[in-house]
């Protein structure tokens, strides 16, 4: 974690004695102190989760850092439930999920595009993607569409219905999350086709056989507890990423010049990467010790839990407070200011990931963040408001259902060509800029009369 993250743990005691001491401080100061106490404690869950990690393996890892990555908005959204603050919870899952797939992935591509150009990707884990946020959008758009036509036919118990027609479909988001999770994580009923078939028609022989070392050295890093792996993974992918972009130029350069075969010439410099990565994957074990501590790691996960559940509270508290006294309405605070306080750190872990040029990370970690708000986070707290004073339901307004559809929209046209340029990532956040003048400026009307 960076420093001037553990700078900002000076705002998370301060929020968590401000929570038991009676003090009166103004709404406004209150909700600063508590946004700026609860970034750090993200960072650390992010930082206690990878943690978790180096023992579980890449995959569980992967799938322990995108669920505890959302933990800071369920916990204010339960939070705000319990004080019935429905609007906000509303406007949050609609706000994190266009955070994600919007300003997230259009800061980060723009950074990216800016320093290496072009940033291509694979197609088939974008496509996946963008086919998980369509299911999204038709689970938050039904019940808002079936009681929009209820109310202009008159139709009795509406709300009753939408509640239950909520519930339901939150069932189904759920079974959608866990199919997912089978398929893309455990690899279940995944039959497709080995890296090395489709490599094969794409670079040659040779270049084959020296990535698949370097896939195997990969592994073995991956499963080992080699400190600082981290790194080594990243050089590993960009050599393997050199190789196949010195093939496809090859390829390319057959149809006009015809040179010589594409198979007998690997990269300026990526046998020599190879060699490093290959040596620092087989480190003498001695460093084995030097793993994180599991129980070291799961008391500071649990730690930074509870801090950001207490200061949730002292957050949540100043929310209505603070609106009355800005004059902004409840919608915005929640589609703009709540996603954003605790995904600043993911933010500048995904700026890293485009800087380093491992745009098919980004691509993970903003889409895969958003398609687990809408089949996770948002079923479990319509679930949870069962027991909470409101019930939460599925339906939002119209312009917050609009502005999804044309996130997913763009998202699934900018990545179906398998890269992405600065200009597509500007789209992205000019976008979420329109929409967030909207709600602030007109906020979101309720759907009936």
């Amino acid at each position: 974690m960076s420093r001037w993250l553990y700078a900002l743990l000076v705002f998370s005691v301060a929020a968590i004695l401000l929570n038991f001491l009676p003090l009166h401080l103004p709404a406004l100061l209150l909700f600063v102190i508590a946004a700026l106490g609860i970034i750090p404690l993200a960072a650390l869950i992010g930082q206690s989760v990878e943690d978790v990690a180096e023992h579980t393996g890449e995959r569980i890892g992967g799938l322990l850092f995108a669920t505890f990555g959302n933990m800071t908005e369920l916990i204010i959204s339960i939070l705000a439930l319990s004080k019935g603050l429905v609007d906000v919870v509303s406007a949050t899952i609609i706000g994190t999920i266009l955070g994600n797939v919007l300003l997230m992935l259009g800061i980060t591509v723009c950074v990216g595009g800016f320093r290496h150009g072009r940033l291509r990707f694979e197609t088939r884990p974008a496509s996946q993607y963008a086919s998980l946020l369509a299911l999204s959008i038709g689970g938050l758009l039904l019940p808002t569409i079936a009681e929009l036509f209820a109310s202009r036919a008159h139709q009795s118990m509406i709300v009753e219905h939408g509640v239950l027609l909520s519930d339901f479909i939150a069932v189904l988001l759920l079974v959608g999350y866990i199919a997912s999770i089978l398929f893309s994580v455990f690899q279940f009923g995944d039959n497709g086709v080995s890296e090395n078939e489709m490599m094969e028609p794409l670079v040659g022989v040779r270049s084959v056989a020296a990535i698949s070392r370097l896939l195997a050295y990969r592994q073995h890093v991956a499963r080992s507890g080699v400190t600082g792996k981290t790194a080594v993974l990243r050089r590993i992918d960009g050599t393997v990423d050199a190789i196949m972009e010195h093939e496809s130029k090859q390829v390319a350069g057959v149809a006009t010049q015809n040179p010589a075969p594409a198979d007998t010439i690997l990269p300026a410099g990526a046998q020599a990467q190879m060699t490093s990565a290959a040596m620092e994957a087989e480190k003498p074990q001695a460093v084995e010790q030097e793993k994180p501590s599991l129980w070291r790691a799961l008391a500071l996960l649990a730690l930074s839990t509870i801090g950001v559940a207490i200061i949730s509270e002292v957050l949540v508290n100043a929310i209505e407070p603070m609106t009355s006294i800005l004059h902004w309405n409840p919608a915005f605070v929640g589609l703009v200011f709540v996603p954003l306080i605790g995904a600043i750190p993911e933010y500048f872990n995904t700026i890293s990931m485009a800087w380093n040029k491992r745009i098919g990370m980004v691509l993970s970690a903003s889409a895969g963040s958003s398609i687990q708000i809408a089949l996770l986070v948002a079923p479990i707290l319509v679930l949870v408001s069962i027991f909470m004073p409101v019930r939460l339901d599925l339906v939002f307004s119209l312009v917050e259902l609009a502005v999804l559809a044309l996130a997913t929209f763009l998202f699934s046209e900018v990545t179906k060509d398998g890269e992405l340029v600065w200009l597509e990532g500007l789209l992205l956040i000019l976008l979420y800029v329109m929409m967030g003048g909207t709600i602030f400026l007109f906020g979101t009307a309720p759907l009936l009369p």
